[in-house]
């Protein structure tokens, strides 16, 4: 009995998650544009997903852009009171996290919930 993740739809769309992981990863060090590379792939591959794990990966990548770049505004906006400082820092180790659990529940081949 084959497993389902030896077909090779399953293989490109674990392969396009992992990618889309490490730009997040990387994109965090690097600027917008690894970020924003990640998002395409994650909005382009979604729909080749449904009914797998990997839809949950792309979902929460996703999530993690929009939800990460409305409080960098919020950072940015809160710059200049000092605010932005500590709110930036709050906002990165959300990031670890969200990019970390993810990456466990990717690596136990689980959806992220």
């Amino acid at each position: 009995m084959t497993s389902p993740y030896d077909s090779p739809s399953e293989e490109s769309n674990r392969t396009l998650v992992l990618v889309a992981y490490l730009l997040g990863i990387v994109g965090m060090f690097t600027g917008f544009l690894t970020i924003l590379i990640a998002l395409v792939i994650c909005y382009v591959k979604r729909g080749d997903s449904v009914g797998s794990i990997y839809y949950s990966h792309y979902d929460w990548l996703i999530s993690t852009f929009w939800i990460g770049t409305f409080w960098f505004v919020i950072c940015v906006a809160t710059f200049f009171l000092g605010l932005g400082f500590l709110l930036y820092g709050i906002l990165c180790i959300w990031l670890v996290y969200r990019f970390v659990k993810g990456l466990l529940r990717f690596s136990e081949k689980r959806a992220v919930v």
